[in-house]
């Protein structure tokens, strides 16, 4: 565990030191205010006090539900360019493979160094959009403060991580055997635009995105028996040929 958190460290302090990094952190920030926004013109079709409340605790279930799923993803989007992308450019990931750890460390290790930040960043950004739209645009029409429901929140701090990982895995494990690691980042953005509209295809369907925690869970079980499958063809010759760029 020790060799693999040293992976993990070494390129999250690199992440950070990137510019990238903070330029998505503000545009995610903007596509925060442009959701709250769709609440402030949603609201003002609403006559009755009972459908205002409603419709303001559907919306911050949405935002418990999605927000810190759809960030951590696209923030996966840039530090999987320092774990993978420019190791294999610079060719540090030869190196790597000569120090005495196995490909399923440095596997973990990369995974590990993509997720956390990811999870950190979109958790934060995530729980400042609740506590913003909570205070600053529900609560002047709901004349209370309301709280996401018990499911949001569990789901949110329990299956959103989780699932994260186990995508940010299969990503890696794809960016460690292909000759073009950039390839793979589509699949980062890929989910990022399912989540962006998938919710309002929910909503014209009259699906409720509560729904979203037995996706999450089916997902992430599908996920999990990728990666054990994935775990017993990962070589050292598969990484080092995908390589020679």
């Amino acid at each position: 565990m020790n060799k693999i958190w040293i992976i993990a460290r070494k390129d999250i302090s690199e992440a950070f030191r990137s510019r990238s990094t903070y330029v998505i952190i503000i545009i995610m920030i903007i596509l925060t205010i442009s959701y709250i926004s769709g609440y402030e013109s949603n609201v003002k079709t609403l006559t009755s006090q009972e459908s205002i409340d409603i419709y303001s605790r559907g919306f911050l279930n949405n935002l418990a539900y999605i927000i810190p799923m759809m960030f951590s993803i696209f923030i996966c989007s840039v530090f999987s360019n320092y774990a993978i992308i420019i190791d294999k450019a610079k060719r540090n990931i030869e190196s790597l493979m000569a120090t005495p750890v196995s490909v399923k460390q440095i596997w973990l290790g990369k995974s590990l160094a993509v997720t956390m930040p990811s999870v950190i960043i979109g958790y934060s950004i995530a729980v400042l959009s609740c506590l913003v739209m909570a205070i600053g645009f529900v609560m002047p029409k709901t004349k209370s403060f309301i709280f996401p429901s018990l499911l949001a929140i569990l789901s949110a701090l329990i299956m959103v991580p989780m699932l994260v990982f186990f995508i940010v895995c299969i990503v890696t494990y794809i960016q460690l055997i292909i000759t073009n690691p950039r390839v793979a980042s589509f699949v980062f953005t890929g989910i990022f635009i399912l989540l962006l509209f998938g919710v309002n295809i929910l909503g014209t369907l009259g699906i409720s995105v509560s729904y979203l925690a037995l996706i999450y869970l089916a997902i992430a079980a599908v996920c999990v028996v990728a990666n054990y499958l994935l775990s017993f063809h990962l070589t050292k010759e598969k990484i080092l040929l995908s390589s020679k760029m």
